[in-house]
């Protein structure tokens, strides 16, 4: 068996997601131990070492570096990558405050703000330039620089324009100091002897074996607090003499142009963000690159705003000049989506002309507690079959206490309920992610990266940003449709095209990639220098450009006749319209990869990515980007010889049959369901066996369900695996002896606590950190404040009754007036969450207390009835059903249940010769279902794509025995529970704490369990 099967079948550690483990709390280094040994024994391969929300340990302190040293002794056990993260939360630069503090101002975040005024300003030495300008609404009719020691009288309908550069003010989220200047390297050279160093000294022996690589994550140069309120733009002491030195002339001669309109404004624009991005890139990601590179570290991360080009533009000039000197380039996609081509290939086409083998994605924060595997999938192959390989998951939380539960969930750790059978989607991943690490992706297509176009068009200001913003939503839709003719494609960045770009042996080489023909997207409307030079010698040297919607007329933003000359060219392709690109392309470079409809067109909802190997064999991965159908698609891929399709859910390897095409392709055909995918390897030292290309349509009357079938459902007997709960959010409070208030949210409750006592609210991320104040006495600590829940009981639980509440040992527990004990005997989905044994309930009222000596480190939470009980749709204890309807259990005593159910069926057997038996769920709401057969194992069934279930090989004569364990998550448990319109895409803290229209006392809830008819049927093979 070659290396490659034989890795495929079970994958290394390395190819296995690598989460960030977010650093949350006051860290033991015994629990770190016992959480990282947990992760590898659920699939994953490692976890960056995130300082997060909530930390309580001092960061880069003594107790600090004790547990990097535990954990990267642990993970140098196991095998597992122990990766650094280079900031306290994040952006990085400022290490948490260290970098400004120890650099003061010179350190310190800064921008160049406009004032616009009637006075002649007072010379200071912030002062930077001084104009005297006649503008209509935003744009410059006449502006003249002058001195502003000595400016002149201004003429009528004229003004000065001030410009000053102004020092960040402090901030909360770094821990009341600025963000430090990303763009002197002087201060990125202190932000590595505050973080990188120190690491080196304490865990150096490990750098590039159990510490793979360090993160940074966001680094900008636009993380600011504008004091004077001014308009304002990135700024550096040193930009002014850069400025000169690259582009040739005085940056503050053009400035008004930077901020207000007029003849002069794009140059003058596209020069200045030109020079930001080429000091940003050389003082921080050069810089920590080349460190990284000579301490044998991986350096990887993402950059801030990747997806918006507004946006990105402010916080750094451009994204793609970082990746060259990142080893793991890396990108940040949050919510569940897949529609930011423009993110990913920014970063992967840098990954593919650099020879990068890796690609990192931090993926699926914000996607809610109820994100599914299916949402793993669909949203991860989208990457995978991009150029990503490498997932970070966001995030691993070491703790669910207090705030922390509500930092951009989900979580993926031992705190959730469907963490036993992460390793279907971490074996899932490795398999996949193993062969697209193999040979080399193959792709024929450059599109050129409008960069220096949104450096032209923007100038200061919200409006500005919005337009560039907006621009680049259209270009990530150019991209999309180039991609949807199948002709894979890089991006490329004129910035790095200008030093690694070359024409040779008849191909247009950018580092290590050849490409055949170049494209220019639609709306680009000016070029470098050096770009129109590299496609002058390709043209000349027969290289096709394809040139879409109206021609460019400007290089570097300026008028020039050699760019009009250059569309001139014989072997320029100018199509009006983007519809016209697939004719284009099919007439410039033959065709590797056809994916077509049986009516002949290209499917447009499918991806592929092609991989060829030393060996000479192909290897394609082809991803159905459609959540909602399959397709059946008939496949023309470059290659002939043994097909294979290798399942990495499975890790089986199927040869199927097809047809050799003359021109030394595969032909044949498949079915892709809804986001589904297939691996196919074409092994030329095989041999194809002869089958049909096209599949001929199913008759209709052959798709009736009920043939040859047997059904489970509508109802079934059942097993509850968690114990039920009840969630306590509503309560009344008080102080001391006072009245007890109105019945409100218990982190409403909270909030008006700490406000009578003067104390930081606690109620949202974005504090500074824990470690910084909450640790520390207050005046006010130890006032008596008491909650005060009620408990409706209509008929008496049945077995153990236990209240699940944070940090029990410091409350006094009253259940109807009695004291109880508050010491924990256990504890369920999260170590902080307590349970407390609790005596009979009364039938109907109960009153549960909570009392305590409140101080400024406490985070009163919502608490949990948990045990054996239904709860009715009044929210009353009740007796549990006996059986499980199909259809929503939220419904039906399980409103806040957090665990599986597994629904009981039976399956009468009679075995046919040749003949296969599946199982196909119905509709179902669920994050994961896994099947027993007769008390075996029988798979999994983590997507729609994964129906069908074969159960042939674990079925016996006669009457079986079928579990169908359909797996929920915490969300109705944790919130959000009174989210007026239900799950939005981004979840944050925010969804939990809403006091606008969007809250609703109402309880919506997210429903589970298997809704439609479940279908085993006996099909001839």
């Amino acid at each position: 068996m070659d290396n490659l099967r034989k890795e495929f079948a079970n994958p290394p550690l390395s190819l296995r997601g690598a989460p960030f483990w977010s650093w949350n709390d006051r860290l033991d280094p015994a629990e770190l131990t016992r959480q990282a040994r947990d992760m590898k024994a659920r699939g994953m391969g490692g976890f960056f070492m995130h300082s997060r929300d909530g930390l309580e340990t001092v960061y880069m302190g003594e107790e600090w570096m004790e547990c990097i040293r535990e954990t990267v002794r642990v993970a140098a056990e196991e095998g597992m990558g122990a990766w650094l993260y280079d900031e306290d939360r994040w952006p990085s630069g400022a290490a948490g405050g260290l970098v400004p503090a120890a650099g003061g101002d010179a350190y310190r975040a800064k921008v160049i703000t406009m004032e616009r005024t009637s006075e002649a300003p007072e010379p200071d030495d912030d002062l930077l330039a001084l104009f005297s300008a006649t503008v209509k609404g935003k744009r410059i009719l006449s502006a003249q620089r002058v001195d502003p020691d000595d400016p002149p009288a201004l003429d009528e309908g004229a003004e000065y324009l001030v410009f000053r550069r102004e020092i960040s003010g402090p901030s909360e989220w770094f821990n009341q100091d600025a963000y430090a200047d990303n763009m002197n390297p002087d201060a990125v050279a202190a932000f590595i002897e505050t973080t990188y160093e120190p690491y080196r000294q304490e865990v150096g022996h490990e750098f590039g074996k159990a510490v793979p690589g360090i993160f940074t994550d966001e680094p900008n140069v636009y993380a600011v607090e504008v004091r004077s309120g001014l308009p304002a733009l990135p700024w550096t002491d040193g930009l002014p003499a850069f400025f000169a030195e690259r582009r040739g002339y005085d940056l503050l001669d053009v400035v008004p142009w930077l901020y207000l309109g007029g003849e002069r404004a794009p140059k003058a624009r596209h020069d200045y963000w030109y020079s930001i991005s080429q000091r940003f890139t050389e003082a921080f990601s050069k810089q920590l690159g080349e460190w990284c590179d000579e301490h044998g570290l991986a350096f990887t991360g993402h950059y801030l705003m990747e997806n918006d080009l507004g946006m990105g533009t402010l916080r750094g000039g451009a994204i793609m000049p970082h990746y060259r000197y990142q080893h793991v380039p890396g990108i940040d996609m949050l919510e569940e989506q897949n529609d930011e081509f423009l993110t990913i290939k920014q970063c992967t086409s840098v990954a593919s002309q650099f020879g990068r083998q890796r690609v990192l994605s931090e993926l699926y924060g914000c996607t809610s507690w109820e994100f599914t595997f299916e949402g793993q999938k669909w949203v991860g192959d989208w990457q995978y079959v991009l150029g990503v390989n490498l997932r970070c998951q966001h995030l691993a939380l070491y703790t669910l206490r207090g705030c922390r539960k509500r930092d951009y969930p989900p979580a993926f750790n031992y705190n959730t309920t469907w963490w036993p059978y992460n390793g279907v989607v971490e074996d899932y991943f490795a398999r996949v992610g193993r062969v697209l690490t193999e040979g080399e992706a193959v792709r024929d297509v450059l599109m050129i990266h409008p960069a220096s176009t949104v450096w032209a068009m923007q100038g200061e200001g919200e409006e500005q940003v919005a337009r560039a913003n907006v621009y680049g939503e259209r270009l990530n839709a150019f991209l999309k449709a180039l991609l949807a003719t199948h002709y894979d494609s890089d991006l490329g960045d004129e910035q790095i095209m200008a030093e690694d770009a070359r024409v040779e042996d008849g191909a247009l080489w950018v580092g290590q990639c050849a490409y055949k023909v170049v494209v220019i997207p639609e709306e680009t409307v000016t070029l470098l220098d050096s770009t129109v030079d590299l496609l002058e010698q390709w043209l000349d040297s027969g290289g096709r450009v394809i040139v879409v919607g109206h021609l460019p007329t400007l290089i570097e933003a300026e008028r020039d006749s050699r760019i009009a000359n250059l569309w001139q060219h014989a072997n320029v392709v100018h199509v009006p319209e983007r519809r016209d690109l697939q004719a284009a392309l099919e007439a410039a470079v033959p065709r590797r990869v056809s994916l077509r409809t049986p009516l002949g067109q290209e499917a447009a909802s499918l991806l592929y990515m092609q991989r060829t190997m030393e060996d000479g064999r192909q290897a394609y991965f082809v991803f159905n980007g459609d959540r909602d159908t399959g397709h059946e698609i008939e496949l023309t891929l470059e290659g002939t010889g043994r097909l294979e399709e290798w399942d990495p859910l499975t890790g089986e390897v199927t040869e199927l049959a097809g047809r050799a095409a003359d021109d030394g392709k595969t032909q044949f055909a498949a079915h892709f369901g809804p986001a589904g995918s297939r691996l196919y390897v074409i092994d030329p030292a095989g041999t194809l066996t002869p089958g049909p290309a096209k599949r001929d349509p199913v008759h209709r009357r052959l798709l009736r369900n009920a043939l040859n079938s047997q059904f489970i459902g509508p109802s079934c007997a059942f097993t509850r695996t968690d114990p039920n709960i009840l969630t306590l959010d509503k309560c009344q409070y008080r102080m001391g002896e006072g009245d007890w208030s109105d019945t409100m949210d218990v982190w409403r409750a909270q909030h008006a606590v700490r406000t009578a006592l003067d104390m930081r609210p606690n109620y949202y991320n974005g504090l500074p950190q824990r470690y910084k104040w909450a640790i520390q006495p207050h005046e006010n600590d130890g006032a008596p404040v008491a909650l005060r829940f009620r408990i409706e009981v209509e008929e008496m639980p049945a077995g153990a009754l236990y209240l699940l509440v944070e940090g029990s040992e410091q409350f006094e527990i009253l259940l109807n007036g009695e004291t109880l004990p508050n010491k924990p005997t256990g504890w369920y989905l999260d170590r902080s969450f307590h349970k407390v044994p609790l005596p009979e309930l009364y039938q109907g009222d109960n009153v549960l207390e909570l009392r305590c000596a409140y101080t400024n480190h406490m985070e009163l939470e919502d608490c949990f009835l948990i045990g054996d009980f239904g709860v009715s749709p009044e929210r009353a204890i009740i007796a549990e059903p006996q059986r499980l309807h199909f259809g929503d259990w939220t419904s039906q005593g399980y409103p806040h249940y957090a665990g599986s159910m597994i629904y009981h069926g039976t399956y009468r057997y009679e075995p046919e010769a040749g003949a296969r038996v599946r199982l196909h769920l119905g509709e179902r709401e669920a994050v994961h279902v896994a099947v027993s057969v007769n008390g075996n194992p029988a798979g999994h069934i983590p997507w729609e794509s994964a129906n069908g279930l074969d159960i042939t090989d674990v079925l016996g004569p006669g009457v079986n025995n079928i579990d169908i364990q359909v797996m929920s998550s915490p969300r109705n448990m944790l919130g959000p529970l009174h989210l007026a319109p239900g799950r939005e895409s981004w979840t944050d803290w925010r969804s939990f704490r809403r006091t606008d229209d969007t809250y609703t006392p109402d309880y919506v809830l997210k429903g589970w369990g298997l809704i439609g008819q479940v279908r085993i049927t006996q099909e001839a093979q």
